[in-house]
């Protein structure tokens, strides 16, 4: 696969460009104006939300089960609680919560923001774990790993809790955070939540894998995309059945409900659980290969978007597709990386 333009490195592209390292005017102005203070909290299992009931960003305040808590706050939270079940238990995917890169961490902490103050998106998640907010419920010494949604998104009707807690999966479990990665394997984690299957498919589940060369020049340029290019072509090829059974999930998760009464899991169907697990822990040992090949010092949020880490990142997933019985043919590292 060597010399397959805008797939293997080349140092002296923009890697902004490219990946979208670097935050939009919008994003950045939004950080650097004063936010909105969140006074209140709702807590649900290991997940504090934290909104404002007053002024900007102020949350709906409709209760229709009349629990005294906003709907909308109470369905952001059972949305992101079942995510991180449907994907650290019921899946088994590497758990945050235990991984080397946010040690200590006990609780996922979400901001109920203005969009404006999140520069125009549905949500956010953070890479890096902090210290958690005092609550009543909590501990002075509780960590937490971030996340901010949007105060006019609907969860009953809207996956980006989903996708932002399956953010906090990948980057629990690598360093590696091209956009084509975290952006379109998020795409396809939201399935998880929603009720339309497994989504589009752009290129034959049958392959030929590795996709050729003219497939790969396009893909290191993708985001969200490349969910239907790659992610979900790889997660139907792998994967005909999908069911999400009440025996894999557990009577919690199988069962819960947001405050209208309509199920968190609407579908109860996601194909490809068990292939994406196995990328996520190939992509956890293949970031070491990448920081020895590439004698990197220290993972820099520059290197981990890196354009050389597309190879890395592309074996990983044709080890676990190979490994999961697929008709796999040759990809190697390109040897002009490994110096």
């Amino acid at each position: 696969m060597r010399g397959i333009p805008g797939f293997i490195p080349r140092r002296l592209i923009t890697l902004a460009v490219l990946a979208g390292v670097f935050l939009s005017p919008e994003l950045a102005s939004a950080q650097q104006s004063k936010k909105a203070e969140l006074k209140e909290h709702y807590v649900f299992e290991f997940v504090r939300v934290f909104y404002t009931k007053e002024g900007t960003g102020a949350v709906s305040p409709i209760d229709v089960n009349q629990n005294g808590v906003s709907d909308q706050v109470e369905n952001v939270a059972k949305q992101v609680w079942a995510a991180h079940q449907l994907f650290c238990s019921a899946l088994e995917f590497p758990d945050p919560f235990e991984s080397d890169r946010f040690q200590g961490v006990n609780c996922i902490q979400v901001s109920i923001r203005d969009r404006k103050e999140m520069g125009g998106l549905n949500g956010i998640a953070y890479s890096s774990a902090q210290r958690a907010r005092k609550i009543p419920e909590g501990s002075p010494k509780d960590r937490c790993i971030v996340m901010a949604i949007s105060s006019q998104l609907d969860p009953t009707k809207n996956v980006t809790p989903t996708h932002e807690t399956f953010h906090l999966v990948q980057y629990g479990a690598t360093q590696f955070k091209n956009t084509w990665f975290l952006e379109g394997m998020a795409r396809w984690a939201e399935h998880g939540t929603g009720k339309e299957g497994i989504g589009e498919i752009k290129y034959s589940p049958k392959g030929p894998w590795p996709q050729i060369p003219a497939h790969l020049a396009q893909l290191a340029k993708m985001k969200s995309e490349s969910e239907h290019v790659l992610w979900n072509p790889i997660a139907a090829g792998t994967d005909r059945d999908g069911s999400l059974t009440t025996q894999m999930l557990g009577q919690k998760l199988a069962s819960l409900t947001y405050a209208d009464g309509t199920p968190v899991l609407r579908d109860r169907f996601l194909q490809g659980g068990k292939v994406m697990r196995d990328i996520i822990v190939e992509l956890g040992k293949m970031d070491d290969v990448a920081f020895k090949d590439l004698k990197l010092e220290k993972w820099t949020e520059e290197n981990r978007r890196a354009l050389e880490n597309n190879p890395y990142i592309y074996k990983a997933i044709m080890d676990a597709l190979r490994n999961q019985g697929m008709k796999v043919g040759d990809y190697e590292i390109p040897a002009e990386l490994k110096r």
